[in-house]
């Protein structure tokens, strides 16, 4: 996740949105520890997902 990161940068964005299913707490982790902020909860067509954004 971090060069995945690291091309957002490089494209010169300044932060990016990332998902994961809700009960996938081992991808909340990651992302939380890569400095995610959850923005919210939503139902999408595969179940729930978690939406954070990440300020690059």
């Amino acid at each position: 996740m971090d060069r995945m990161l690291g091309e957002a940068r490089a494209l010169g964005l300044d932060r990016v949105l990332l998902a994961c299913e809700a009960d996938n707490t081992a991808s909340a982790k990651t992302i939380e520890r890569l400095g995610g902020v959850l923005e919210d909860i939503r139902d999408t067509e595969l179940g729930p997902a978690r939406r954070y954004w990440i300020t690059l």
